[in-house]
């Protein structure tokens, strides 16, 4: 009977975050915890972070002036921009974990709150949930697909081809695989360090980020019931404004509320957004001269990867665009003229405050949606293009 007990949304949520500090905590950025201190698995993870772009480096250097090899180049820059990636998300942890705190302790207030309402909020609570489900299982079953790729490949091609290629173009100084079996025990130990400290950290922070903005439509929602519940009063009590004016103010403090959350999360995820989609651009560029080139048989499960995080990070920025879209409409919509004058003003706060709504943009300079998605596409292409013909 146990088996069939079913979990309150709050208690779904709160299992949601619980994988998250499970990843979180590997990587030693824990930073959802209030008493949060960097611990020796977070400078260990620096340190790896930080030999990995040494290693990049030494790996050029190696590939363009002593073998003369320029493809090297192109596949060390590939991977460069996950390494950039997870190091920004890493001290982004550390030093934004108020505002990532904020946005989950104001939502799980939420759910502890609105799971106790009628029907009509619970089910917005559980299918938000049901869509925060969808994309954590999309994301988590892209990462497998790439770290089951990254080692895959080389052993099919050890096995099947009787050819030794590495599971990331990355050499190390002093270490050489071919001389002995400890070098190439270390060397291969230290290329799947790498990988998965960098997927576990990426998961983490990607994770949490979809988890926190795709709260915003079920906000909104929240917002539209409130509006519903204040309109059947106003059938039963028509200007009567001790009966209207506290349902009023508590929709005029979730609007405030909302626009907080919205706000705390531009400021916690800003340099996040910034550097993944601008590293996402790079990588897909130089990851399709490889393929053109056929230098990275992994080449191709990378480009699906980078492709795929771009626009999930674009479409949760559309998330919010349209949903700050639809508090505009709820606004405008509702009956507020059979409100007394006083309660007609609050609304016209509401409405002035709802045309310059805050939105998740990257870097301040264009709005993270699908349309700056396929603004960019046509752009990777072309650079893509141009590369290509100057490579070749």
């Amino acid at each position: 009977m146990a088996g069939n007990i079913q979990l309150s949304p709050s208690e779904r949520f709160a299992k949601f975050i619980k994988v998250i500090k499970l990843f979180a905590g590997f990587c030693g950025v824990n930073s959802l915890e209030r008493d949060y201190r960097v611990t020796w698995v977070t400078w260990l993870v620096i340190c790896v972070v930080t030999s990995f772009f040494v290693c990049t480096f030494y790996t050029i250097y190696v590939g363009m002036a002593i073998q003369n090899n320029y493809s090297i180049l192109l596949q060390s820059l590939c991977i460069t921009g996950t390494g950039v990636q997870g190091y920004t998300k890493l001290l982004n942890a550390i030093f934004c974990g108020k505002h990532l705190r904020f946005a989950f302790e104001e939502l799980t207030a939420i759910y502890e709150e609105y799971e106790c309402k009628r029907l009509e909020y619970r089910d917005n609570l559980k299918e938000n949930l049901e869509m925060v489900k969808r994309l954590i299982y999309g994301l988590l079953l892209i990462n497998f697909i790439l770290i089951a790729a990254l080692f895959a490949v080389p052993l099919f091609y050890y096995y099947v081809r009787k050819e030794k290629i590495d599971v990331i173009p990355l050499m190390i100084p002093g270490i050489n695989p071919s001389n002995n079996r400890i070098e190439n025990y270390i060397y291969q130990f230290y290329h799947i360090c790498c990988v998965i400290f960098s997927t576990f950290g990426n998961f983490a922070s990607d994770t949490f980020m979809i988890l926190i903005v795709v709260h915003v439509p079920m906000i909104k929602n929240i917002f539209k019931l409130k509006f519903d519940d204040m309109a059947e009063t106003m059938k039963l009590h028509l200007r009567n404004r001790k009966k209207t004016e506290p349902l009023l103010r508590d929709i005029f403090q979730w609007h405030q509320k909302t626009i907080l959350i919205i706000e705390t999360m531009q400021k916690g995820f800003f340099w996040v957004i910034f550097v993944q989609i601008f590293t996402s651009m790079l990588n897909i560029i130089f990851t399709i001269v490889c393929i053109f080139l056929g230098v990275w048989p992994v080449a191709p499960v990378y480009l699906l990867y980078s492709f795929v995080i771009l626009y999930i990070y674009c479409g949760i920025g559309n998330l919010v665009e349209i949903s700050t879209d639809d508090i505009t409409s709820i606004i405008y919509d509702f009956i507020w003229y059979d409100l007394t004058v006083s309660e007609q003003k609050m609304i016209l706060i509401m409405l002035r405050e709802s045309q310059s709504p805050p939105t998740m943009t990257i870097g301040g300079v264009m709005p993270l949606s699908m349309n700056t998605a396929l603004q960019l596409t046509k752009s990777i292409y072309t650079i893509a293009m141009l590369l290509n013909e100057f490579v070749n």
